[in-house]
């Protein structure tokens, strides 16, 4: 997914020796319960510095794909992209209640996953157009992260992903697994409280930001539109993308958009099955233009997609495997 543009920015102060200690942790559990994501944002950023950041830009044309849960189908395209702030009422990986962020996937396949859907859920799943190269941070990326995910060898993302800094220092290695390890947590219902760190890693990448060097070719904008993250849900074999909102305004374009009712889930064996009960690609003035011709029959229309021997598959009813669109 990621394009070849690379700019190195540096962006805190000094790590602290106690902090890149062997099994260390960013936080304890109770200072996560306890504490605010400025408080914690405000320790971090005293235990961190001179640590780089590698920013990467995603090239254009790149497809996205992002799912909302509904209760019934959709009519408007603004109940498929980000929500409006006064409906953020809870924390999420890289934003806090109250702040708007466009979740997206670079995997179809994934989004049921990360949404961890259930049986009888509706999703509309809307396939999205990058007009336009945008900077992205990458989280998540370093090699023990994505071990811990279950990343198969086959599936090994590429080595200017998971060491991006030519000539990294120990230390600065160190910082990224650190990073890495704690914003790729698995954050189970019930523990949304440790959002909070995920956050205040992400947030402070973007505070205090300078200017990004511009690069020919690159993107036009001057500041990074959002982070890039493996798909934890899908064993880290996806990427997932949280951009800003204005990013979505300028810089994407909605395609298509597939309600697919949720069948049946098989979290052990890593599969679902889905049923498409309506297709739209053709939208005007915001509204979705819902296609009313006679749907295909629904052995047509019904996806089974599961992790079989270190890839993911997709099957029909009648056993022909496709590319999931």
């Amino acid at each position: 997914m990621p394009g070849s543009d690379l700019v190195l920015t540096p962006k805190l102060r000094r790590a602290s020796p106690a902090l890149l200690a062997p099994g260390r942790r960013l936080f304890t559990d109770a200072q996560l319960r306890r504490e605010t994501i400025d408080t914690l944002k405000r320790f971090l950023r005293a235990k961190l510095d001179n640590y780089v950041v590698a920013v990467r830009a995603i090239n254009a044309s790149q497809r996205l794909y992002r799912g909302v849960s509904h209760r019934e189908v959709p009519a408007l395209v603004s109940h498929l992209s980000y929500p409006p702030a006064e409906m953020v009422k809870k924390d999420g990986r890289a934003n806090r209640a109250g702040v708007p962020m466009f979740y997206c996937s670079a995997a179809a396949p994934a989004v049921p996953f990360e949404l961890r859907a259930k049986p009888g859920d509706l999703i509309a799943l809307s396939e999205w157009q990058l007009n336009e190269p945008l900077w992205l941070h990458h989280l998540g990326y370093h090699g023990d992260a994505l071990r811990r995910m279950g990343v198969p060898r086959a599936a090994a993302r590429p080595v200017m992903i998971t060491s991006p800094i030519p000539d990294e220092n120990k230390a600065n290695a160190r910082l990224r697994r650190l990073l890495a390890m704690a914003f790729t947590e698995d954050v189970n219902v019930g523990d949304e409280y440790r959002y909070r760190q995920t956050i205040a890693i992400n947030e402070l990448l973007f505070d205090r930001a300078e200017p990004l060097r511009r690069v020919e070719g690159g993107p036009r904008f001057d500041e990074v539109a959002g982070t890039a993250y493996p798909a934890m849900q899908m064993l880290g074999v996806a990427d997932n993308l949280a951009l800003l909102p204005k990013f979505v305004d300028s810089s994407l374009t909605i395609l298509k958009v597939l309600c697919l009712r949720v069948e049946a889930v098989d979290e052990r064996k890593h599969a679902y099955t889905t049923l498409t009960v309506a297709h739209a690609d053709t939208f005007r003035d915001g509204n979705i233009l819902w296609r009313t011709d006679e749907p295909p029959p629904e052995h047509e229309r019904r996806s089974h997609i599961s992790y079989e021997d270190g890839h993911w598959t997709a099957r029909n009813d009648r056993g022909q495997t496709f590319h999931f669109r």
